[in-house]
């Protein structure tokens, strides 16, 4: 994480932790990740890097719950005390290969949010086409997918093909939306219900089209605490920093005053 971002987390820490501390509802932290594979590099997550992750969790004493379970416990007002989902973006095979294992090993449910034209196309994304081929590129096949969710891995939506929601009209929008949900509910046999907007890219247009689409929960990449004022249909999440210390301002709060720089970045949309 840049320096300029870390001192910002850092000053506002003290604040984070009042706020916390003196709050009678409790919040929900979602974060999330990518792949997990051989070296932190970009969209990576190194396997030891990540091990650092998940003992950073456990230090700071976070109650990891399945995230449609703690997003039910924050409607009722039940939710545990420092209480946390896991999330991965896109359907990388490093997912279901590397880092389910070490997560199902430690009791700690994840939801993996999928592209579903992966499922029927050899799909490779637009950040990755310049990229040298490697597999740890590769995305993974639907057998893998129903394999992984049969031993616990919940899986989400992450639409069609990837697109800027803001972008699209109605009719490519509810495309997106909705065939994805389909196609992964005839792989798997069960509903569907949670999305993850590529890219975090929402508007409210994006969130009534969502919930038309069938969807009870849906996530950004708007960084902050969840709690009952927030809506199901754009909760709150960051990814995680590579380093365990930035980490633990993410859980802290500390990051939850640069939710309007995210607001602000989001209206222009990815450059790809």
């Amino acid at each position: 994480m840049r320096g300029g971002v870390r001192a910002v987390g850092t000053a506002a820490r003290p604040l984070a932790r009042a706020t916390r501390r003196i709050s009678a509802a409790r919040g929900l932290t979602i974060i999330g990740w990518h792949r997990v594979d051989g070296q932190s590099d970009g969209l990576s997550t190194g396997v030891d890097d990540f091990q650092r992750h998940l003992d950073t969790l456990d230090e700071w004493g976070a109650t990891v719950l399945p995230l449609d379970a703690a997003v039910a416990a924050l409607e009722a007002g039940t939710l545990p005390d420092r209480a946390v989902a896991l999330t991965f973006d896109d359907g990388y095979a490093s997912v279901v290969e590397t880092a389910w294992p070490i997560l199902r090993e430690r009791g700690l449910p994840t939801t993996l949010f999928v592209v579903s034209d992966s499922l029927t196309t050899d799909l490779r994304f637009a950040w990755d086409r310049h990229e040298p081929e490697h597999d740890r590129l590769r995305l993974a096949r639907p057998e893998e997918l129903v394999a992984a969710a049969a031993s616990g891995l919940d899986l989400g939506s992450h639409t069609v093909s990837h697109p800027w929601l803001p972008r699209l009209t109605p009719d490519e929008l509810k495309r997106e939306l909705v065939d994805s949900r389909v196609a992964l509910e005839e792989l798997l046999g069960r509903p569907v219900t949670s999305l993850a907007y590529p890219t975090g890219g929402w508007s409210p247009a994006v969130r009534a089209a969502a919930a038309d689409a069938g969807y009870d929960i849906a996530i950004t990449v708007d960084r902050g605490l969840n709690t009952r004022r927030t809506p199901h249909l754009s909760l709150r999440r960051a990814f995680v920093p590579t380093e365990p210390e930035d980490l633990r301002l993410l859980l802290d709060g500390a990051y939850t005053m640069l939710r309007p720089l995210d607001s602000w970045r989001r209206r222009g949309g990815p450059a790809w």
